[in-house]
């Protein structure tokens, strides 16, 4: 991340694509959490990216970039949201800012957030790899906490497809996960 970071600190606009590329949906629904209000949520993260680029010399390589990042993002969220206040469901400014700050309060670090993100996401686009009958089992069992005997019950096939299903999806999941490892975010921009 470091080298990221020092990058675009040095004016990469390659770089900074790069990451504006691989960050923007993640940032979109980051940002859309805030909102509720996609078309809004696109325009803060193009904010928040433009204040990085416009800011890139003041960028510190010892600070983890994408905490940063996100940290721009949510404090663009909340003043989305204490400057629209009147849409909010308050119906003063004085219970709109009590709302504001409660969702402030509230929320997660900025970090555990990025990291359920992308959690979500991996997980999302290990599924995507799969056959839906496959992931259908997996999230009966897993999300919904249903027994191999109810799935099967409920899908119209034996325990052990069910077993089966089960097993594949880790196994991707496993797969996918050492991939990813191996394949670290810093290790893709080092190269370029």
């Amino acid at each position: 991340m470091q080298e990221i970071t020092l990058a675009i600190k040095a004016g990469s606009e390659d770089v900074f694509r790069s990451v504006y590329r691989a960050e923007y949906n993640n940032l979109v629904y980051f940002v859309n959490s805030y909102t509720k209000n996609k078309l809004d949520a696109e325009d803060l993260v193009q904010e928040t990216m433009m204040t990085i680029w416009e800011n890139r010399e003041t960028l510190d390589p010892n600070r983890n970039f994408l905490s940063y990042l996100y940290t721009i993002a949510r404090n663009k969220s909340l003043n989305y949201l204490r400057d629209n206040a009147k849409r909010l469901k308050g119906s003063s400014l004085e219970e709109s800012e009590n709302l504001i700050s409660s969702l402030a309060l509230s929320s997660p670090s900025v970090e555990e957030e990025i990291n359920a993100l992308e959690l979500r996401e991996f997980i999302e686009r290990v599924y995507l790899s799969l056959p839906e009958k496959v992931v259908n089992t997996f999230r009966m069992s897993r999300q919904d906490g249903m027994a191999y005997g109810k799935i099967a019950e409920k899908l119209g096939i034996s325990t052990k497809v069910v077993e089966y299903h089960i097993s594949l999806t880790l196994k991707a999941l496993r797969l996918r996960l050492e991939k990813r490892e191996n394949n670290s975010y810093s290790a893709h921009f080092a190269k370029k």
